[in-house]
């Protein structure tokens, strides 16, 4: 036992030997006894490094308060994890939902763009039918000045070859009118 190697216990008998007769079936103390007593120098060094400290009880069993705060600390790591990984998701579910909504306002801008480009084009084939329409009313206009030029003609003067174009000329233009009047009525 090492209460006989101390300096301050020689000669003196040990005084808590009933307790000792408990203690003695604990770990704790069954290793104390199987450790050799450090030496002198060993004892002088104050330098004791945490590592060295650490070695030595490594086959020491935890004791009461360095067990409560690795439960504490094991707590509080825990909690910590569980708010990291709920803000975590936070962020993942607020980085979706940012995602959708860009995706959203996407799908509206292509859908106004689509929009414009098909109001742009409506006006164009509307504006593209008025100008054909235009057009159509000068060549009818110029068609219908060169047809009263002609039925204004006057026939003195002409060959019976001339006469007979005149003629079918004539009957050219009554059947477009005809033809045109009957459009338009059904219009």
């Amino acid at each position: 036992m090492r209460y006989k190697e101390m300096a301050a216990s020689k000669g003196k008998p040990f005084p808590f030997k009933n307790a000792w007769a408990i203690l003695q079936t604990f770990d704790k103390w069954k290793l104390r006894d199987q450790e050799t007593a450090p030496k002198k120098s060993a004892m002088l060094r104050m330098d004791d490094s945490e590592d060295e400290e650490k070695e030595r009880n490594l086959s020491k069993p935890e004791g009461a308060k360095k067990g409560k705060k690795r439960v504490k600390t094991e707590g509080e790591a825990s909690s910590l994890r569980e708010k990291m990984e709920q803000a975590r998701e936070e962020l993942t579910r607020k980085t979706l939902e940012t995602k959708i909504l860009i995706t959203e306002e996407k799908k509206e801008v292509k859908l106004a763009q689509v929009e414009a480009k098909r109001e742009e084009a409506k006006r164009k084939a509307d504006l593209e039918e008025r100008m054909i329409k235009v057009k159509e009313a000068k060549v009818w206009k110029e068609l219908m000045v060169e047809e009263k030029e002609h039925m204004m003609k006057s026939k003195k003067g002409m060959d019976q070859e001339q006469l007979q174009w005149w003629k079918d000329y004539k009957e050219d233009i009554a059947e477009r009118k005809r033809i045109f009047r009957g459009a338009s009525s059904t219009l």
